[in-house]
C-alpha cells in the first residue's frame, strides 16, 4: 500500500528510535508524521518518504493506546486505514481497532517477518549483528560512555571535572583551571558526554571571534564533534528556510560580537538551546555590551558553562557578576559574597586534617565547588621548567623620518637571535598590531625573513593559515609575530622559546603570553627572552614581576590582586622614575607573598581540594582503560567493514586506512568520510598523529555502525550446518533472541536503568527448552557456513513448526520483560531517591545546591517509571542450525 491517508501507523527507516509514528497533516506533496513516543514530528516529501508502513497479519498480537492487548484474527482496509479484529488477551472479548489507535509502544518483529517470507543471511552476518547488539547494552551502561573517545591524555583533575559537571541536572559551572591545565577540554569532555548520553542535544558556544575556527577544528579533532560556525551571512542564507535560522543546526559557534548584536538576539534566545559555553567569560562584565545578552541566555537556557583561566582579572565584584550570571538567587549580594569568601581559610584548615568520607563532606557543604572548579599548575604537576634571560640593550633616540625599526637595538638582538635558534620555532609577542606589521617589515628587509603574522586586523581565515604557516617543519616560518590576541586561546606547545617584545602592565596578560608555550603536552623546558631598553618603560617593570612577584619563572595567581594594590604607584613610577623605587619593590613583594600564603590556605585550597578528588579520578581512568577495549573494537569493526564492503589497507601496526568501495551494502554510512579516512583504536597513535581518526565507541562511525545492525534487519535471521557426529543427521535447533528497549526522550536517559536488554532461548526440534544447557559459544564454535540456496529450502520446510515454536515462547518472554522492567523501575527509584536525599540534606549547609536540581531528580523519577512500563520487546534474531555430519 503507497497511498497515504490520516491515521495510518508508519516506521521511520532512517530514525527508528523515533517508535511508531500516525500520519497527521497531508499537504499536497508532503507528509506530516507525529511520533508520539517522543513527542517529535517530522515534514517528508510523500513521493520519497523513507518510511516503512507498518502491517500486522493474523495470529500476531497487538498492543492498544489504553495499555491492554489482543490477538488478531481478521485484518480488513477501509479507507485507506487497516481495521483489526480480534480477541482481548485479559478477557476474551471480541474488538475491532483501527490501526490508528495502536500503541505506539508496540514491538516490532523483522526477524519474524523474514523467517516467514524464507529470507536469511549469512552466519558471520547474525554473529556481528548479536555483537553489535551486547557491545551496545554494555555502552549504554557505562558510567564513561561519552569519555571514551576524547583525544587527550587521560589526565585525573580533567576527567574529574568533565565527569562531575556532565552528571549534574542542569550544570552551570564556571570552569577556572589555571592557563594550561585544559578547560576547552574539560568543555568538550562534558558537552560530548552529555550529548552522547542524550542529557543535551543542542549547544550553542560562544567565544571571541579568533577563538571561533579554533573551537570549530578542536571539538571536531579531539571529540568528533562537529559545530557549524553562525554569522550575518550564514543566517541570513538560512532565513529563507527556517523562521528561525538556528534551529538549522543543532551544534553551534557564534561570536561574542556577534551576541551582542541586536538583529539576532531574540532568535538566540528562542531557539531552545539546552547547554550554553562562553569561552573567555571573563570579557563580559557588566558594563559591556554583551553582558546584559549573556545574563538573557544564560536565563534561558538550562545548562551553563563559563570558561576563564583569570576569574578575578577584573576584580572580585566582576567575578561575583560572574558566578552571578550561573545563580542569582545564590550570588545575591555582593556583601555577603565577600564576607564568605573570608570564612574560607578556617575550613581549609579543617580540610586538612581530614581524608576521605569526612573530607567530601566539608567540601560538599562549604565548598564552592558545585559553582566553580579551579585547579592549580603546581598541584597538577607535569609542567616543564621555565627558564628567564633578560637581555639589557642602550636606550636610543629614534631619527625622524626613518622607520623606528631601523634603529631599535631589540630588532638588532632579535635578528641575531633568530639565526642562532635554526632551526627551532620562536613565539614573539608585542601589544600593538601596528608593531607586528613593522617587525614583520623589519625581517624581510633586513634578513629576507618571511615572518608569519598573528593580529586583530586579520580575518579568521589569514590567522589559521598564518599558523599553519608557522606551525609547518619543513618550509615554514621560524617565528610567529603576534599582537596582545596571541595571548588568548592560541597554543604552541611544539615551540619553547617566547619573546616578550614589550611588558603588559596587568600580570594576568603575561601569564596568558606565557600560557601559550607553557601547558599540558609541553615537553621541553620553556625559555623566556625578554630584550629591554635602557630608560624605558619594560625597565621598570621587568624587576616588578621577577623580583617582586616571580612572576615569569612561576605561575602567579595572585598578580591581579597585587597589581589593583599596587597600580597607582606604579604608574607614578613609571611615569617619573628613572628606576623602580626599592620601596615600592619590597612592598610588591611582601604583599605578594602574603596573598599567596592566604590563597595557599584558604579558598583557593578548598578549590584545589574539591576541583579534583584523586580516588574518584583513578577510578575514572580505570574504568576508561578497561572498558574502551581497542582490541575488540578493532576485530568488530574490521568485520564490519569486511561485511558492508568498506575497502581496508593496513598501514602500520596501529594505523589503518578505510574508504568506501562500488560494492557497499548500504549507499552510505554515518562517520565514514567519501574520500576516506586513516584510522587508530591506540590511544597514543591518535595523539601523535592528530591528522588521522581515533576510533573508540563513542565514534560517530561506530555509533553509526552499532545503530546499522541493530536497528535494520541485517543478520535477523540464519541458517548455519552442525557436524557433530553424537547428534542424528537431520537434527536441528532453533535459537531466539529478543530483546526489550525503551523508547523516550533522550533527556531521560533512561538506557542507564534500562538499557537494551537480552533474552536468549534455544530450541530442539520437539520444542524443548535447552538455553541453560547448551551455551551459545559452544554452538557457534561447531557451526560452519552454508549456502544461500540451501539455507533458503530448509527455512521453508521449517518456519511453520519454528513459527509455532515461536508462538509458544511468547509467554515466557513476555514474563521476562516484565521482571526487568519492575528490576529496573526498583532500582531507579532507589537511586534517585537518594540523590535527592543527599541535595536536600546538602542543601541545608551549601546554598550552592540549587531548588531547580533537587526538582530535576524528582521529575526524572517520575518519568522514567511512566516510560519503563511501556517498554517493547522485539525477536531480535533466529538462528537455525541443522545437523549433517
Amino acid at each position: 500500500m503507497s497511498d497515504y491517508s490520516l491515521g495510518q501507523r508508519w516506521l521511520s527507516e532512517t530514525e527508528t528510535n523515533l517508535g511508531l509514528g500516525i500520519i497527521t497533516q497531508i499537504d499536497g506533496r508532503q507528509i506530516t508524521v507525529m511520533f508520539p513516543s517522543n513527542g517529535e514530528s517530522r515534514i517528508y516529501a510523500s513521493n520519497d518518504a523513507p518510511l516503512a508502513r507498518l502491517q500486522l497479519s493474523e495470529g500476531q498480537q497487538a498492543h492498544h493506546a489504553e495499555d491492554w492487548s489482543f490477538t488478531i484474527t481478521e485484518v480488513k482496509e477501509q479507507g485507506g486505514l487497516l481495521i483489526y479484529f480480534g480477541e482481548r488477551l485479559d478477557d476474551g472479548s471480541e474488538v475491532m481497532v483501527p490501526e490508528s489507535q495502536l500503541s505506539h509502544h508496540i514491538a516490532i518483529n523483522p526477524a519474524l517477518t523474514r523467517l516467514v517470507a524464507g529470507n536469511a543471511d549469512r552466519h558471520d552476518l547474525y554473529l556481528l549483528r548479536n555483537q553489535a547488539s551486547e557491545y551496545y547494552a554494555k555502552w549504554q551502561q557505562s558510567e564513561v560512555a561519552g569519555l571514551f573517545g576524547a583525544r587527550v591524555g587521560l589526565l585525573p583533575h580533567q576527567l574529574y571535572v568533565a565527569h562531575t559537571v556532565a552528571e549534574r541536572y542542569h550544570p552551570r559551572v564556571l570552569l577556572a583551571d589555571e592557563v594550561g591545565l585544559g578547560k576547552t577540554i574539560e568543555a568538550g569532555m562534558i558537552m560530548q558526554r552529555r550529548l552522547l548520553t542524550g542529557r543535551d542535544q543542542r549547544v550553542l558556544v560562544v567565544v571571541p571571534e579568533s577563538l571561533r575556527n579554533q573551537w570549530l577544528v578542536e571539538m571536531r579533532r579531539r571529540f568528533a564533534l562537529t559545530f557549524s560556525v553562525f554569522d550575518d551571512e550564514r543566517c541570513e542564507q538560512l532565513q529563507d528556510e527556517h523562521d528561525n535560522p538556528f534551529f538549522a543546526e543543532q551544534l553551534i559557534i557564534v561570536s561574542t560580537d556577534f551576541v551582542i548584536q541586536q538583529r539576532w538576539q531574540e532568535a538566540l534566545l528562542s531557539a531552545e538551546f539546552d547547554l550554553l559555553v562562553v569561552d573567555e567569560a571573563h570579557h563580559m562584565q557588566p558594563e559591556t555590551q554583551g553582558y546584559e545578552q549573556l545574563q538573557r541566555l544564560s536565563e534561558t537556557i538550562n545548562d551553563v558553562l563559563l570558561l576563564t583561566a583569570t576569574p578575578e582579572q577584573e576584580g572580585s565584584e566582576g567575578h561575583f557578576h560572574r558566578l552571578r550570571l550561573l545563580d542569582p538567587n545564590r550570588f545575591d549580594s555582593l556583601e555577603s559574597f565577600t564576607e564568605q569568601q573570608r570564612h574560607y581559610q578556617q575550613l581549609a584548615s579543617e580540610a586538612e586534617k581530614l581524608s576521605g568520607d569526612q573530607l567530601d563532606r566539608l567540601l560538599d557543604r562549604h565548598s564552592t565547588g558545585r559553582v566553580m572548579f579551579r585547579n592549580r599548575r603546581k598541584h597538577v604537576g607535569g609542567f616543564p621548567t621555565r627558564h628567564l634571560h633578560v637581555h639589557q640593550l642602550p636606550a636610543y633616540t629614534p631619527e625622524s623620518g626613518e622607520p623606528w625599526w631601523l634603529e631599535d637595538p631589540r630588532v638588532s638582538w632579535l635578528l641575531e637571535f633568530l639565526k642562532s635558534q635554526k632551526p627551532k620555532k620562536t613565539l614573539l609577542i608585542c601589544h600593538h598590531a601596528d608593531d607586528v606589521l613593522d617587525l614583520s617589515e623589519a625581517l624581510r628587509v633586513l634578513a629576507g625573513i618571511h615572518a608569519a603574522v598573528f593580529h586583530e586586523g586579520m580575518s579568521l581565515l589569514e590567522r589559521d593559515r598564518a599558523a599553519e604557516f608557522f606551525a609547518s617543519a619543513e618550509d615554514g616560518s621560524p617565528i610567529l609575530l603576534c599582537s596582545e590576541i596571541g595571548s588568548e586561546g592560541r597554543n604552541f606547545q611544539f615551540v619553547q622559546d617566547l619573546v616578550l617584545f614589550d611588558l603588559p602592565a596587568n600580570p594576568d596578560l603575561l601569564e596568558q603570553r606565557i600560557g601559550r608555550l607553557d601547558r599540558i603536552g609541553q615537553k621541553d623546558d620553556i625559555h623566556i627572552h625578554v630584550p629591554y631598553l635602557e630608560e624605558s618603560d619594560e625597565a621598570l617593570l621587568l624587576p616588578w614581576y621577577h623580583q617582586g612577584m616571580n612572576a615569569f619563572e612561576q605561575c602567579n595567581p595572585v598578580g591581579r590582586q597585587v597589581y589593583d594594590e599596587f597600580k597607582e604607584q606604579l604608574s607614578k613610577a613609571m611615569t617619573t622614575a628613572a628606576e623602580l623605587p626599592d620601596e615600592l619593590l619590597q612592598q610588591t613583594k611582601q604583599r605578594h607573598q602574603q596573598l599567596t600564603a592566604d590563597a595557599e590556605a584558604g579558598r583557593d585550597k578548598l578549590q584545589e581540594l574539591n576541583a579534583c578528588r584523586p580516588a574518584i579520578a583513578q577510578q575514572l581512568i580505570t574504568s576508561i582503560e578497561q572498558q574502551a577495549d581497542p582490541d575488540s573494537l578493532y576485530d568488530f569493526m574490521e568485520a564490519f567493514w569486511d561485511r558492508f564492503g568498506v575497502t581496508t589497507e593496513v598501514l602500520d601496526e596501529h594505523r589503518l586506512f578505510v574508504r568506501p568501495s562500488e560494492h557497499m551494502r548500504v549507499p552510505a554510512i554515518p562517520g565514514l568520510r567519501e574520500d576516506g579516512m586513516t584510522i587508530t583504536v591506540d590511544r597514543d597513535t591518535a595523539l601523535n598523529y592528530e591528522d588521522i581518526e581515533f576510533l573508540s565507541w563513542d565514534h560517530p562511525h561506530v555509533q553509526a555502525a552499532i545503530e546499522l545492525l541493530t536497528t535494520e534487519d541485517f543478520g535477523s535471521v540464519c541458517v548455519a550446518k552442525l557436524q557433530n557426529a553424537a547428534l542424528p543427521a537431520g537434527a536441528w535447533f532453533v535459537e531466539l533472541d529478543y530483546v526489550s528497549e525503551v523508547t523516550a526522550p533522550r533527556k531521560l536517559g533512561v538506557q542507564e536503568y534500562y538499557p537494551q536488554q537480552r533474552l536468549r532461548i534455544l530450541l530442539d526440534s520437539q520444542g524443548r527448552n535447552l538455553t541453560d544447557k547448551v551455551p551459545r559459544d559452544a554452538l557457534t564454535q561447531q557451526a560452519t557456513f552454508i549456502d544461500k540456496k540451501t539455507a533458503r529450502q530448509i527455512v521453508k520446510q521449517l518456519r511453520d513448526t519454528a513459527q509455532g515454536f515461536i508462538q509458544q515462547q511468547q509467554p515466557h518472554a513476555d514474563a521476562w520483560r516484565n521482571q526487568r522492567i519492575t528490576e529496573a523501575s526498583e532500582e531507579a527509584r532507589q537511586q534517585l531517591a537518594g540523590q535527592k536525599q543527599r541535595l536536600i540534606e546538602l542543601q541545608q549547609h551549601n546554598p550552592a545546591v540549587r531548588q531547580d536540581e533537587i526538582d530535576a531528580i524528582e521529575q526524572r523519577s517520575n518519568a522514567l517509571l511512566e516510560v519503563m512500563q511501556q517498554a517493547s520487546l522485539s525477536l531480535f534474531s533466529i538462528r537455525i542450525l541443522f545437523n549433517q555430519p
